[in-house]
């Protein structure tokens, strides 16, 4: 078996100017903060109403309008304005609640056949919204705690609630 070192040569070369893979966008995926963080539809908005600076440095989150999510193993808050992220605020508390859903059917035992008509079923209720325990409400909310002196940031989503602190 002969080596054609002109093809080795080639192929070395080659790779060291192109790139192993090419994205349109110029961007890999899971880079941008939407991408990493969110599940991209149902993102709380967080209105500060007042800024939150810290007196000594001046840095701070001025008012306006800011993004709530949750890091993926829910130590932080991670607050964005415009993919950009502007604070990182740690999980003090934690508080997991048990959804009771009373429109839930029974269990029973049925064949494939029946399985599969009651799940077109309860898609065309999911398509007329009349099924909302699959529906994920998030909301965001800051307050003011004087006896701490710093401000409580709340998270609630279905099933959890996050409470994070800005102290100064």
């Amino acid at each position: 078996m002969t080596i054609d070192n002109n093809l080795i040569a080639y192929e070395y070369y080659k790779n060291l100017f192109v790139p192993k893979e090419v994205y349109t966008s110029g961007e890999k995926e899971e880079t941008t903060l939407i991408d990493k963080y969110s599940q991209k539809n149902d993102m709380p908005i967080l209105a500060l109403e007042d800024d939150i600076i810290d007196p000594n440095t001046g840095k701070g989150l001025k008012k306006g309008f800011y993004n709530v999510i949750p890091d993926k193993y829910q130590d932080f808050l991670l607050i964005y304005q415009g993919g950009k992220l502007k604070a990182k605020i740690p999980v003090i508390e934690t508080k997991l609640h048990e959804t009771n859903n009373p429109r839930q059917p029974k269990i029973k035992k049925m064949s494939y056949s029946q399985y599969r008509k009651y799940q077109e079923k309860e898609y065309r209720k999911y398509l007329k919204g009349e099924n909302p325990s699959e529906i994920d409400w998030k909301t965001a909310q800051i307050q003011y705690i004087p006896e701490k002196n710093g401000w409580l940031l709340i998270y609630n989503s279905n099933n959890i609630t996050l409470l994070g602190i800005i102290k100064f």
